[in-house]
């Protein structure tokens, strides 16, 4: 694996949750392998607040 964030397909395998926490930290890993390039990236969950707002709208009126 390179330090920019590309892969072997066999390097990725080998090194699954690295790979996950590179594309989480750093941005879009490329894996490549015989078959084409795959780039895993990570989506941030929009639909859930974040603890700090959900403790704050639970928190009690008044």
């Amino acid at each position: 694996m390179e330090s920019r964030g590309v892969w072997t397909a066999k390097d990725a395998r080998s090194n699954f949750v690295r790979l996950l926490e590179q594309a989480r930290t750093i941005g879009p890993q490329e894996i490549h392998d015989d078959t084409g390039i795959y780039v895993l990236k990570v989506y941030d969950d929009k639909t859930k607040d974040d603890a700090a707002k959900f403790l704050l709208n639970r928190r009690p009126k008044g």
